[in-house]
């Protein structure tokens, strides 16, 4: 696969964004990254909820006019995408195959921002990755949602690890009720942070998963929940796996 962006009606992604080096954040990640999304920057999300940190993350910078580029993330639904607040227009799916050096390096010529899950970025290739990304100034997020990476490696993978812990869900109650909103905490550390930067956050900021009566038996409970079966639904599927 290559991506062809020699078109005279096509401009690159970082001519369309903030020209300063930084692309803008929410208000909860301001707090936690003081000097923005930096571009040429490697950004680790890490622990529990880590595809919500990562698209919490990019979604200010996105609906402002960055592209991104979600890789070999098939797991991640437009429908996910999207509950984030995330505009699905500048959002393009790629999936590197049997050459992702290339693919990338295609993919770093026209996108602001990149997502690639962990498994992606490892050995020599993460070495090109990144001496390819700070030549572009691209911003990479980089995935780890199987605990593949230590949270002490994390920062030495990338300049900036995010770490989701302290998880908690608002709304139900003892087999019954609504998911009304999920709180956890988010740590920012990094290579020339002093100490770590702690933020409570929501993420989604609107969050409407509906639950109904769960039976106490125990197949009930192994075959669905709120009487929608996993392989009935594409849209639990994801929510299920992704919380």
């Amino acid at each position: 696969m290559s991506l062809a962006l020699e078109s005279p009606h096509l401009q690159s992604a970082a001519s369309l964004t903030q020209a300063d080096g930084a692309l803008p954040l929410s208000e909860a990640y301001a707090e936690i990254l003081p000097h923005g999304l930096l571009r040429g920057q490697v950004v680790v999300c890490h622990g529990v909820a880590a595809y919500s940190i990562a698209l919490g993350l990019v979604e200010r910078a996105v609906t402002v006019g960055s592209w991104l580029a979600v890789v070999d993330l098939e797991q991640v639904s437009p429908e996910a995408i999207a509950e984030f607040g995330v505009p699905l227009h500048r959002v393009i799916g790629v999936t590197t195959g049997d050459d992702p050096a290339n693919v990338l390096s295609a993919v770093f010529d026209g996108f602001d921002v990149v997502l690639i899950p962990a498994h992606r970025y490892r050995g020599a290739l993460a070495r090109r990755i990144s001496q390819r990304i700070r030549a572009k100034g691209v911003t990479l997020i980089v995935i780890d949602d199987a605990d593949e990476v230590g949270v002490h490696d994390a920062v030495s993978l990338g300049d900036v690890a995010l770490i989701g812990s302290d998880m908690h869900w608002e709304g139900i109650g003892w087999g019954v009720g609504r998911l009304l909103a999920r709180h956890l905490t988010v740590s920012a550390t990094g290579r020339r942070s002093p100490r770590p930067l702690r933020s409570e956050m929501q993420l989604p900021s609107v969050v409407d998963v509906r639950v109904g009566h769960i039976n106490d038996a125990a197949s009930d409970v192994d075959n669905g929940i709120a009487g929608v079966t996993v392989d009935d639904d594409e849209e639990y599927r994801w929510r299920l796996r992704v919380v």
